[in-house]
């Protein structure tokens, strides 16, 4: 059985949503068997999840989510080096001293969304400020 095609790169924030069934895991559910998750985005999934006290172990939790059709996809040396601009143009633009700024989970999501040519969908509304090449939905 073929996979369907991805249309979207999911965040952290959209998975754990999802394992934790919060506000817009609805959201997530109807895109999972249509995702990319970058594998920084997948350890991330993996150890908040379990840090909030998710019932099922971190290999149980990660065989879940390839039941549901997730693709993992690796960052390359070009989404390494893309997530450091973005995160660098991040952080000077915090002025107002909230500390909003991309992670380095971030900074490789969008990177791979913007390699793979998919709009990624998270949960911080910061990211619609970000200038990347490839549409921000939030999922809540």
């Amino acid at each position: 059985m073929s996979r369907p095609a991805p249309k979207v790169v999911l965040d952290a924030s959209a998975i754990v949503a999802w394992v934790m069934k919060e506000q817009g895991y609805e959201v997530v559910d109807r895109l999972l068997a249509f995702s990319i998750v970058p594998a920084s985005v997948l350890t991330e999934t993996l150890y908040r999840s379990a840090a909030r006290g998710h019932r099922r172990t971190i290999t149980e939790l990660y065989q879940a989510l390839l039941v549901v059709g997730i693709t993992v996809e690796a960052v390359t040396e070009t989404d390494a080096v893309r997530a450091g601009v973005l995160i660098a143009w991040s952080q000077s633009q915090d002025r107002d001293a909230l500390n909003r700024s991309l992670s380095l989970g971030d900074g490789q999501c969008i990177a791979v969304a913007e390699r793979v040519g998919l709009p990624v969908v998270g949960g911080d509304d910061y990211w619609s400020s970000v200038p990347m090449g490839v549409e921000y939905v939030p999922f809540r």
